[in-house]
């Protein structure tokens, strides 16, 4: 009997065991979160995205939060009730600082980047960054503006096209955070710019901006870029062309991703396109792309979960608040790892999946075009192998079978989740809390084991073998 599976094409992985002596840890390649709402994420948002633990959470300080009231005068009740529910996610702080008070701006424009009182405004910084590192340990990094080189249509209130002008937005608003650093835990950071898109356009402005901190002696952490693409190539490209045009100014400044999604504008806006498997597929193979590379410093899914936007809470200070509520409300952009109830989306299990890699890093090869492939052995001795196929139009099933060199030889229970249409219709039908077992069972491992696995178009894989003792 020829089964319908012998038909398909077939593809081979070679994992060399004792090749790879590098550390393995995704987690760099963290979460964002916010921008659209002050609202603090529910319990069950808090507890699933906590499960994951990571590393750091990206967040963005809108003037929506109305911390500032003039005069030295302050209200954190809205901004502490979200900032205590982000840190209840068990994870440190990265936060973009887009405030703009009234006070401060009275006038709503997004070019007008200079507050009316410099010395009052660097007094309201000094007041955010005691409360939230010192007081409240809580931010890590402190990050100026987001989007700022396309301002309002970024969800932000600064446009700032010149990197020249944001070079003197950085310096007066950086100014106040390193003063007050030798009082704060020794490894909060201060960066920016921020860039909407990555490529030689993003480059171009962090280089510029990066030379004239040099010339001047201003310090600076790290920089950050927004990008949203379906293509691994080109998230790797884009983020290679801003590391080495950083790396000609000052290689010391690191590189973070602060948004970063699949493709997600395409004009739809419909429930079911996030149950996609090739979602969960692109950005699996995106972010396996950018580790290649290593390119990055830093990457932030954004969103954790789902969004709205109240177009009252924007008016006051921003002047497109219908287009914010246009393509949050109407078009409802259901980009989230989350649904807005806290329910799992196939994306999700993408980053715990990773998250499973942790370890010293194996030898691949055979992995391109369709395929792409890590693999790992975790402290306790279980083997990884993570496998993803996904090549944009080109969809092919495929059998791909996995050759191992010098594996350690015994008994091991091997384990196999995959993200996949099957899987992507079932959480879709019904929330889940934990991804399926594809399949279990006990294998005896010889040093050259080989296996056959399954690697449907647009999947995720995951293959672990736990060591069992007898």
């Amino acid at each position: 009997m020829k089964d319908n599976f012998s038909n398909l094409p077939q593809r081979e992985l070679n994992v060399h065991w004792y090749l790879g002596n590098n550390d393995l840890d995704l987690r760099y390649h963290s979460l964002g979160i916010g921008g659209i709402h002050p609202d603090p994420p529910n319990d069950n948002i808090v507890k699933n995205t906590a499960k994951l633990k990571p590393g750091i959470i990206r967040i963005f300080l809108q003037e929506f939060f109305y911390v500032y009231k003039g005069k030295g005068e302050y209200d954190w009740s809205k901004l502490d009730a979200y900032m205590d529910a982000v840190h209840a996610m068990g994870a440190d702080i990265m936060a973009s600082i887009c405030l703009k008070p009234n006070a401060l701006y009275p006038v709503i424009d997004e070019k007008i980047w200079m507050p009316t009182d410099i010395k009052e405004w660097q007094e309201l910084i000094r007041t955010l960054v005691l409360r939230y590192s010192k007081e409240n340990k809580y931010v890590t990094h402190w990050a100026i503006a987001n989007e700022q080189n396309i301002g309002e249509l970024g969800g932000c209130p600064y446009l700032i096209e010149c990197p020249d002008d944001y070079y003197e937005y950085y310096k007066f608003t950086a100014a106040p955070i390193y003063d007050v650093l030798p009082e704060l835990m020794p490894d909060v950071k201060v960066g920016g710019s921020s860039h909407a898109g990555g490529g030689k356009t993003a480059a171009a402005y962090h280089a510029r901006f990066a030379e004239l901190c040099k010339r001047d002696d201003i310090p600076v952490d790290f920089v950050c870029y927004n990008c949203y693409t379906d293509s691994p190539q080109g998230h790797a490209a884009d983020g290679r062309a801003i590391r080495d045009a950083l790396n000609n100014v000052n290689p010391d400044i690191k590189l973070y991703m602060t948004e970063f999604n699949v493709g997600i504008d395409d004009g739809l806006s419909i429930e079911e396109k996030p149950y996609q498997s090739l979602v969960a597929a692109s950005l699996a193979a995106s972010i396996l792309a950018l580790h290649n590379d290593g390119c990055l410093d830093g990457s932030f899914q954004y969103h954790i979960y789902d969004q709205y936007c109240d177009f009252n809470l924007f008016a006051p200070w921003y002047a497109k608040a219908r287009y914010m509520t246009r393509y949050w409300n109407d078009k409802i952009n259901r980009v989230g790892l989350l649904d807005f109830d806290g329910n799992t989306r196939p994306q999700y299990y993408v980053y715990e999946l990773l998250y499973k890699m942790t370890g010293t890093r194996a030898t691949v090869h055979g992995a391109w075009g369709d395929l792409h492939a890590t693999a790992s052995k975790s402290e306790n001795g279980t083997l990884n192998n993570f496998i993803v196929n996904y090549n944009g139009n080109d969809k092919k099933d495929i059998v791909t079978t996995v050759k191992f060199a010098e594996a350690p030889e015994g008994i091991y229970k091997m384990n196999v989740y995959r993200i996949d249409s099957i899987t992507c219709a079932q959480m879709k039908a019904s929330p889940m809390c934990d991804l399926p077992l594809s399949e279990s069972r006990p294998v005896y491992m010889c040093p050259d084991f080989a296996y056959d696995v399954y690697t449907p178009a647009d999947s995720v894989t995951l293959v672990q073998f736990v060591k069992t003792v007898k």
